[in-house]
């Protein structure tokens, strides 16, 4: 029986003989056969391939396959379409047995083996192979990645080789492996705490020069902000000297000031600033 005659067999007042399966296959037709109707009206109407698309909230590939057909198309039942995932699916495996469970990261590995899918199919995918693999022992249920967050990843790059634990060891190898530029951000992080450490002010600008060729946004903003106040920054990495006791200094006057809500004149402020023994 045809979708169509199915269909008619719906809509007659004979009792309904579809199992519960076809009647989900032919609801979906249905549904499929008024976003046909609706893209042919529209084109009828002279709306664009761009519009249509974005007035039914269909893709535009879909639109187009609409568009060029005669009818609205059928997929026989039963007949199990190729997913665009499985030539890479020992790939996914390979990744989740390695730790690597989260769709987001396993999608931007497939997208540099050229997989031009959906990201909800990698998650599906993702997901049903997870389950699979948990099942059978192949990897352990309690075993998580928990992702890094930027600002902790940063970090990691500048915090010295020695004081590295074995998990931050295998995420900093983990992600200079992902990505190059990770690599090259960690050498020219390490080199630069290096610099400051043992006051080397000869090779900031062998460095600043490195920065701004390296291709990271970032380091070549914070290359940028050193150039504009480089004699400090040279006086800094020169001499043993600190204005850190005069910024610290200013900020608890600030502080004083701002719980007055700033309204304190200059005899109050120098009272409290002097006789305050809660901020010496």
């Amino acid at each position: 029986m045809t979708l169509e005659q199915q269909s008619d067999e719906l809509s007659s007042d004979k009792p309904q003989k579809l199992t519960p399966v076809e009647k989900e296959t032919l609801a979906k037709y249905n549904k499929r056969l008024e976003q046909f109707q609706t893209v042919k009206k529209l084109k009828e109407q002279g709306f664009s391939m761009r519009e249509i698309s974005r007035r039914t909230r269909i893709s535009r590939q879909t639109v187009t396959k609409y568009m060029l057909a005669e009818t609205c198309p059928q997929y026989p039942s039963g007949v199990k379409r190729k997913s665009k995932l499985e030539p890479y699916n020992d790939y996914i495996t390979q990744c989740l047995k390695d730790g690597l469970n989260r769709a987001t990261q396993i999608l931007l590995k497939l997208r540099r083996k050229g997989y031009e899918g959906s990201y909800g199919t990698v998650v599906r995918w993702v997901r049903t192979e997870l389950k699979a693999l948990k099942s059978a022992g192949a990897i352990s249920p309690a075993k998580e990645v928990v992702p890094w967050s930027p600002s902790r990843a940063s970090w990691l790059l500048t915090k010295p080789e020695a004081d590295l634990t074995l998990d931050d060891i295998d995420a900093l190898f983990s992600m200079k492996q992902a990505d190059e530029s990770v690599a090259k951000a960690y050498a020219l992080g390490q080199r630069f705490a290096q610099m400051v450490q043992e006051h080397q002010s000869e090779v900031l600008l062998q460095w600043l020069k490195e920065a701004a060729l390296s291709g990271i946004d970032a380091l070549k903003q914070f290359a940028t902000g050193i150039k504009q106040d480089l004699d400090a920054v040279k006086n800094a990495l020169s001499f043993e000297w600190s204005n850190g006791q005069l910024e610290g200094q200013i900020n608890r006057l600030k502080l004083i000031k701002r719980q007055m809500y700033g309204r304190a004149k200059f005899d109050l402020l120098r009272k409290k600033v002097l006789f305050n023994p809660m901020m010496v």
